[in-house]
């Protein structure tokens, strides 16, 4: 079994994602429950492998398929989807092609059923007849996970409808990926703008079955004004929706330099290193570098690059073992101690109180789109893979104490695929092809060159080296690892 397996990661009869599974604490196999509820967040981890995978279809030869490999898992087709959808000779291709047709096809049924969402996707429930409403989202819709979704849909409907093959093979799909990025074009500025010149963060909708109109909405509290993944719907809306002048456009972007500040981390060394200050300087901020090109601006690979070499150097210096990201926390066994978003490193970032005592695998993701650093990643993330119980029949696991005590006996896309998917690189590559060839990288890249310059005039410490993790700092194995999936060194 695998991941991205039926009941697992994804509703194969939906083509949705599911957020995750429970394992059993002592073996590692599949316990309940089912984590039978998404966010437009796994979806963008989905379409983001998913635009790889078409990337590879028409770039690259058969053995050096990677992402077309990761849908090896058999999805049987309907006698329609056999008469309609043609067979590539490749079973792998063909089973993300079934997926993408349906997941489109959820798309559009969401967004029939509730129009008032305006093809924005909460949290959702999810089963095989599509994408429902789940308690707590029934009438708000929240910005960051669709600005985070909205990257990948990008990539797929311009590789569906820019490659002949895609246009002659599958006409219809393309299109159908196409007309539902444009309807959040349409509706993001109704939806998620203030006329202050701020992005919401989360919107409370009137009515859910009534056509978008200004009045259907309101903000009831949060702006997306950060500098990180929130950053992605605002870069969206920015590129793509009408304004209401280059005023009202540009003012966005000021009012987001409060959060946009640099910061000096102290290495100890007699050199600081200048990096962004992070809201808890956990690597989920660091999402948007999967989603679009930001190395390609000079001044912002330098900050990205100085955040990574601090976050190795924090742990180095702390003798931690393994990387921080916001995840679900580790508990006894048939506990549930729930969500831990602050986690990271409290002395450059925002909030103090930021928790050390656990790591997981996907605090390493952003170390691999460091490209001239390619074991970086791979060291860091080996170093957490080889706590106790942190491998499990279905690959990684979600987190585990530094001590060695306790692990988060889950499996989630977050904590999963984000690494996967920047291990291949991510989509930023992609998005730039088309970004360039649509004639809009020149705004962005403006924007961002601009941004960053004015909040980080000098760096220091890009002359020292990323921090590898040193072979005498382990988590202890404390806790037993898995009976159905034990190491075994060679």
């Amino acid at each position: 079994m695998y991941f991205h397996s039926n009941e697992v990661g994804v509703n194969y009869e939906c083509g949705y994602t599911y957020d995750g599974h429970e394992l059993n604490y002592i073996t590692g196999e599949l316990d309940s429950p089912l984590h039978e509820f998404s966010a437009p967040s796994k979806e963008s981890i989905h379409l983001g492998m998913l635009a790889l995978a078409l990337n590879e279809w028409v770039n690259e030869e058969p053995e050096n398929y990677r992402a077309i490999n990761f849908f090896h898992q058999n999805i049987t087709r309907t006698t329609s989807e056999q008469n309609e959808i043609p067979y590539s000779g490749n079973s792998n291709f063909d089973n993300a092609i079934t997926i993408l047709y349906r997941k489109i096809n959820t798309y559009h049924q969401f967004n029939q059923r509730f129009p008032g969402f305006g093809g924005f996707h909460p949290w959702v429930s999810v089963n095989d007849s599509g994408i429902f409403l789940l308690d707590g989202w029934t009438d708000q819709v929240p910005g960051l996970d669709n600005g985070e979704m909205i990257w990948g849909l990008y990539a797929v409907y311009n590789l569906l409808t820019t490659q002949q093959t895609f246009i002659d093979n599958y006409p219809t799909l393309g299109p159908l990926y196409q007309k539902y990025f444009q309807l959040l074009v349409d509706n993001a500025m109704t939806i998620f703008y203030q006329p202050s010149g701020y992005v919401s963060a989360v919107v409370q909708i009137n009515d859910i079955y009534a056509t978008p109109t200004p009045t259907n909405y309101l903000n009831p509290s949060g702006l997306l004004n950060d500098p990180y993944e929130g950053e992605l719907l605002v870069v969206f809306m920015d590129l793509f929706c009408q304004w209401p002048s280059e005023e009202a456009r540009d003012q966005i972007w000021i009012n987001k330099r409060p959060l946009l500040q640099s910061v000096e981390f102290n290495t100890k060394t007699g050199t600081n290193i200048t990096v962004q200050r992070g809201w808890w300087f956990s690597s989920h901020e660091q999402w948007k570098y999967l989603m679009l090109p930001y190395q390609e601006i000079e001044i912002n690979q330098r900050v990205f690059r100085n955040g990574e070499r601090a976050r190795t150097w924090f742990s180095s210096i702390n003798k931690y073992p393994g990387l921080f990201a916001s995840v679900t926390n580790v508990t006894e066994m048939n506990q549930n101690d729930g969500y831990v978003s602050a986690t990271g490193i409290s002395e450059i970032a925002f909030q103090q109180r930021v928790t050390n005592a656990l790591v997981t695998p996907y605090g390493s993701f952003p170390l691999f789109l460091i490209h001239d650093q390619p074991s970086l990643g791979l060291s860091w993330y080996y170093t957490m893979l080889n706590g106790p119980s942190m491998q499990n029949p279905f690959g990684s696991t979600e987190s585990v104490n530094i001590i060695g005590t306790e692990i988060a006996s889950v499996i989630t896309w977050d904590s999963k695929i984000t690494t996967v998917l920047s291990m291949l690189g991510g989509i930023s590559n992609i998005n730039l092809q088309f970004l360039k060839s649509n004639g809009l990288f020149e705004r962005f890249s403006t924007v961002i060159d601009r941004e960053w310059s004015l909040a980080f005039p000098n760096l220091n410490g890009e002359n020292l080296p990323f921090m590898y993790p040193s072979q005498d700092v382990t988590i202890p194995k404390i806790l037993n690892d898995f009976t159905n999936c034990t190491l075994k060194k060679i």
